[in-house]
């Protein structure tokens, strides 16, 4: 649907990115695109935000995006954030590279709390990447 979509076209304009966040549930990467942010949130509950799913950060979204490192469905699911009815869209799953997960969960430099990477050189780049459909 539309989240995924989004991705694909944010993906499609990729000019650069890096994972700048290392929270305690998330790993989140701000992307450098020409894509704007979702113009809603889309959620489904046969997507829940479980281990190694996609989601955007943000309301209503994008295009920065989080893989979720633990099941976030509460923390990022319907009536989650505050809100009553909102979700943060979940578009995607990690299919293979859980690997490189664990390793990024040792990235160094995470804010106590926030878990927002104060220097840059700690930052974990995006030098690729691929679709699968």
């Amino acid at each position: 649907p539309y989240s995924t979509y989004k991705f694909l076209e944010i993906m499609e304009t990729f000019k650069g990115g890096a994972f700048h966040r290392r929270a305690g549930h998330v790993l989140q990467a701000m992307v450098t695109t020409r894509a704007k942010h979702l113009a809603f949130q889309e959620y489904h509950p046969q997507f829940p935000h479980v281990k190694h799913t996609l989601g955007y950060a943000g309301r209503p979204g994008g295009p920065e995006f989080y893989i979720s490192t633990v099941d976030n469905s509460e923390n990022h699911g319907p009536a989650s954030q505050g809100s009553k009815t909102e979700a943060d869209s979940c578009f995607g799953k990690i299919v293979d590279g859980a690997d490189v997960v664990k390793r990024m969960q040792r990235q160094p430099g995470g804010a106590k709390g926030s878990g927002f990477i104060s220097d840059s050189k700690n930052f974990i780049r995006i030098t690729s990447f691929r679709v699968v459909r």
